[in-house]
């Protein structure tokens, strides 16, 4: 998970990588009691990086610092 603006800056390419912004859905809890987290993956090119950041920056300034952020899996 990474929290801040140097997403960008680790952008790496050529992999079959997938990135999301996530956040809590607020009030909604799993059987388990977990927070249920909302998300759409997208392939990890350095654009995707771009917009996803600004996504979660902009997320992150109306709904609190750190209730956005970017997730990063393998494909």
């Amino acid at each position: 998970m990474v929290h801040n603006r140097d997403i960008v800056k680790s952008h790496r390419g050529g992999a079959m990588n997938e990135i999301r912004v996530a956040w809590n859905v607020i009030g909604r809890r799993s059987i388990a009691d977990e927070p249920i987290q909302g998300g759409l993956w997208h392939p990890d090119t350095l654009e995707n990086r771009e917009t996803l950041a600004i996504v979660m920056e902009s997320g992150n300034e109306s709904y609190g610092p750190d209730s956005h952020w970017i997730e990063e899996r393998q494909a």
